[in-house]
């Protein structure tokens, strides 16, 4: 038995295609994990410590903005401060405390006027810090700061924020550095495969080849496209061939050549013309005929008529022999004489030749003179040595192929195996011959069981190359069974009589094996060993068929789990992988045998229930639910409890052209709209699932905009109002949908279905790349657009690395281009903002920081964003001629911007009294209807009558 290690390092090593595919698969999940573990850890930090910020600033605020309200006890000061602040996100709550603990202020009214007596709270009586961190949790930051006036606390401003979202984003992040670490893998897997399969396929292609060459076949190709080891071979067998095709006419003509000398010798005798020799033993003379001589390069007066000259002449090594072959016949011991050797020529080389003759004898026996010929066999030899050769070279290459070759009779008996064949069989070249094939070589079906015909006998009958089925398996001597595939060919002589056959196999079960696993990966879940999201579409649509033809009724189910992030956030994906397991099993415990229970990604799964009715599926999705309620999931000595939500739809002959795992989703997610842990039945009628569906029917219409060109791009002028050189064309690009009545379409409809179905970086990269064509055929420095970009397009590298391709192409378009991003996805994208921003302003991109002033952390991350613009948020603006406040607001972001160089865009002017204010305040860019509405960009660029009179 072999050990772990050398049965690992057999595992890995079987095969060229495994060590690439493995190898590949392994570097690319050891740093893709090493990768996202150190994103999802930074990202957390950065969060968590961004939350204490904010806590800290807000309290600062309010400690700031409430002194003087709380001096003179003006509950209603208080209050309005607070409430100014209630939009901050994630704010749980926010108080004015008095020294003695009362609460003066606080974001419920009905708080106001007691007075605080839990331990976190009463910390504030005791402390003499102006600044107080309470509670930090998980899902809280709790922060105080002193409320002082002329360096006297007076009380403390207090506020809590929420961590929930954090958690979330951290979920985010993980799943995509999931999705990317699984990508990754595939592709190194799919190259790797791609890979072993170029280099198997040379293989196959030489190995088909050479059971051509086998079958008989003579214009075979070996050539492989290749520059490397596998296509030389490829070369060598082409030019072996070629040889083993002119040795083949060599010996047709040597045949021919065999049955001229025949004639010749006749003739020869005839006319004495052929090697004629005559010996005269009582005087010691011999005659040898010109054709004698002239085999040897003499010419007839060169030779002298002695014995000599034919002893001197026969090679050293073959004198002996010779001399022997002619003493035994003059002895009488045989009955003609016959001897084959060399003999050298007048240039010096030896030539063979083929002595024969016959004494004359007297009466008493003894002979007095022997008469012969000589016939020239140099050529023969020469050609019986190059087949010698090729048939080393043939037997050399048959032992050392990788397949199995079983050569056999007419009859089917075995005539041949080489080393693989014996290794396979369990049969030795010497036990096997003379077998019949079928007591070698016994083959089943694989599925069956059944004997498989004999191959052999079969390619007789047919009289042409077979092979067997992908299913055959080989019973070898020992009895171990082996995966095999196999070919037979006939074996024909020069007449192309068929004289036996050659069966050519080698070994698949690793290759079987591997099939077999690849087909169960391919529809099953990895963690769990469920069905898998395809397996189960593929399922949902043979069953939307069937209820059509068979009238039937069945149901999906659509469960998704309640705090399944809270495990995943607090002990690991580890725990959380566990999660799924445990979960599986009790799933799999409550369906039906008859039901497909998949995991559809996620903490999501979808069970198919044949021939059940919605009623029915219900009282099991109940069942469910109180399992799962039940059930406590511990991890390292913390106990967790769960829940499911889970929608259902009917499958029936009504629902055969709707998409009804899209339904059953829906109905899932109004479950967890009606509290979570319950089940829904989805029905046409409910109109918050209607509300969904209607937003993936804009998803859908939005997919056909994007493939048809029906987004349309207009804009608005964004005017200069200060004083300056002239100034570009400046227009914000805003996009309008193409309805297939030819209807223009407003983007506050369409795009809350494109934001909730993640379609926005497509949306964007359309618009992108429509205003980039636009600017490539206007003349350089005459326009200037503005392209807002979604959140969710800040962190896509595929968007990214668009533009910088369209760059490369109208590199003069980069300083035409402004890419508006806004304040609040900037902030929550910080680190994917920098890297945008950094990358496309080398290239001279601009960019402008939208809706500026709607978060108190404005100015905090102002002087991070490298941005060229400030677009003032337009609740300041649009009444800033009737509120001070807003109008003391502009001008607070105006001078900011101005020290930083950054220019202003006031939004939403929609009068010239505004136009005339911000003037006066220095603001930069004015945009809105006073300035012009906005009209399509192909109607060309009159700027608005109001617009030029106010600019002057």
């Amino acid at each position: 038995m072999k050990s772990p290690i050398k049965a690992l390092r057999h595992f890995w090593t079987a095969t060229v295609a495994r060590q690439l595919v493995l190898g590949i698969a392994l570097v690319h999940a050891l740093l893709m994990s090493i990768f996202v573990f150190d994103l999802v850890t930074r990202q957390k930090e950065f969060l968590i410590e961004n939350r204490h910020m904010e806590a800290r600033g807000l309290a600062e605020t309010l400690a700031a903005n409430g002194a003087s309200w709380m001096l003179a006890s003006d509950f209603v000061g208080m209050e309005e401060v607070i409430a100014s602040q209630s939009s901050f996100p994630n704010l749980r709550y926010a108080m004015f405390l008095s020294n003695a603990g009362k609460v003066m202020g606080y974001t419920d009214r009905s708080e106001v006027g007691r007075y605080i007596n839990d331990p976190t709270s009463l910390r504030l009586l005791d402390s003499s810090a102006e600044e107080l961190l309470l509670v930090d949790d998980e899902g809280l930051v709790d922060t105080a700061h002193a409320v002082k006036v002329d360096d006297h606390r007076i009380g403390w401003a207090r506020v809590g924020l929420g961590k929930n979202d954090i958690s979330a984003s951290l979920s985010w992040v993980s799943t995509k550095g999931l999705l990317y670490t699984t990508f990754a893998i595939l592709v190194g897997i799919t190259f790797a495969w791609f890979m072993a399969k170029g280099l198997t396929g040379g293989i196959r292609h030489l190995v088909s080849c050479a059971n051509r060459v086998q079958a008989g076949e003579t214009n075979v190709d070996f050539n492989l496209d290749r520059a490397d080891e596998l296509g030389e071979l490829g070369k060598d067998f082409n030019l072996m061939v070629e040889r083993l095709e002119r040795q083949r006419g060599e010996i047709a003509n040597a045949y021919r050549t065999a049955d001229n000398q025949k004639e010749r010798l006749r003739l020869a005798m005839e006319a004495a013309e052929d090697g004629l020799w005559d010996w005269n033993l009582r005087d010691k003379e011999v005659y040898y005929s010109p054709r004698w001589k002239s085999m040897l390069g003499f010419l007839e007066e060169e030779l002298a008529d002695t014995p000599e000259e034919w002893r001197e002449r026969v090679h050293p090594e073959d004198r002996q022999l010779a001399e022997t072959a002619v003493g035994d016949h003059l002895l009488g011991r045989t009955e003609t004489y016959e001897s084959t050797y060399r003999m050298r020529h007048k240039d010096g080389h030896y030539i063979w030749v083929l002595s024969r003759g016959k004494a004359r004898r007297d009466s008493t026996g003894k002979p007095y003179r022997m008469i012969g010929t000589h016939v020239d066999l140099t050529e023969r030899k020469q050609l019986e040595e190059r087949l010698f050769q090729e048939r080393e070279r043939a037997q050399v290459t048959l032992e050392s192929i990788g397949d199995g070759v079983i050569t056999t009779s007419r009859d089917g008996r075995v005539e041949y195996l080489n080393p693989v064949a014996e290794q396979l069989t369990g049969w030795s070249n010497g036990e096997a011959r003379s077998r019949q094939l079928e007591e070698v070589f016994q083959a089943e079906n694989e599925a069956t069981g059944e004997p498989i015909p004999n191959p052999v006998l079969r390619c007789l009958r047919e009289d042409r190359v077979i092979g067997l089925g992908q299913n055959t398996r080989l019973i070898s001597r020992s009895g171990r069974h082996i995966s095999v595939e196999d070919s037979a060919a006939p074996i024909r002589d020069r007449n192309g009589f068929v004289v036996g056959v050659v069966l050519v196999f080698h070994d698949a079960t690793e290759r079987r094996t591997l099939q077999r696993h690849i087909e169960h990966q391919a529809t099953h879940d990895a963690l769990t060993d469920l069905w898998n999201r395809r397996a189960f579409e593929e399922q949902l649509d043979a069953l939307q068929l069937a209820a059509v033809e068979q009238d039937d009724v069945h149901t999906l189910m659509y469960l998704d789990l309640d705090q399944f992030k809270v495990v995943n956030d607090t002990v690991g994906h580890m725990a959380g992988d566990e999660l799924l397991r445990q979960v599986t099993l009790l799933l799999q415990a409550e369906v039906r045998e008859s039901d497909m229970l998949a995991r559809l990604g996620g903490d999501e799964f979808g069970v198919l229930m044949r021939s059940c009715e919605p009623k029915q599926a219900l009282r099991t999705a109940d069942t469910l639910i109180r399992q799962l309620s039940d059930y406590r999931f511990v991890w390292e000595d913390r106990s967790f409890q769960i829940g499911v939500s889970i929608g259902l739809a009917a499958i029936d002959p009504g629902t055969a052209e709707t998409n009804v795992l899209a339904m059953a989703d829906l109905a899932c997610y109004g479950a967890k709209e009606g509290g979570r842990n319950r089940a829904h039945v989805y029905t046409p009628d409910d109109q918050e699932l209607a509300q969904r569906h209607g937003e993936m029917h804009w998803a859908s219409r939005i997919k056909d905009a994007l493939e048809n060109g029906n987004l349309i791009l207009h804009g608005q002028r964004i005017m200069p109002i200060g004083e300056g050189e002239d100034e570009p064309d400046f227009r914000e690009i805003l996009i309008r949908l193409v309805d297939k009545d030819g209807e223009m379409v407003p983007p506050g409809i369409f795009l809350p279905a494109a934001e909730r179905f993640g379609l926005m970086p497509l949306v964007d990269r359309n618009i992108v790349e429509q205003a980039i064509a636009w600017l490539a055929v206007r003349p350089s420095g005459s326009h200037r657009l503005s392209v807002n970009l979604s959140a969710t397009s800040l962190g896509n590298e595929q968007l990214l690395k668009r533009i910088e391709e369209l760059l490369d192409k109208y590199p003069h378009v980069a300083t035409a281009l402004c890419l508006e991003i806004t304040e609040t996805a900037a902030i929550a994208n910080l680190r994917d903002a920098l890297s945008f921003i950094k990358r496309l302003k080398e290239r001279g991109v601009l960019f402008a920081l939208d809706d500026f002033g709607s978060g108190l952390s404005s100015f905090a991350y102002l002087k991070t964003l490298p941005v060229d613009f400030l677009k003032i948020d337009g609740s300041f603006v649009r009444e800033m001629d009737k509120d001070p406040v807003d109008a003391a607001m502009v001008e607070a972001i105006t001078r900011v911007s101005r020290t930083m160089n950054i220019r202003t865009i006031a939004e939403f002017v929609e009068n010239g009294q505004t136009i005339s204010l911000l003037r006066g305040i220095g603001v930069d860019y004015a945009q809105g209807y006073a300035i012009q509405r906005p009209t399509s960009l192909s109607e060309g660029e009159p700027p608005a009558e109001r617009a030029t009179a106010w600019s002057r």
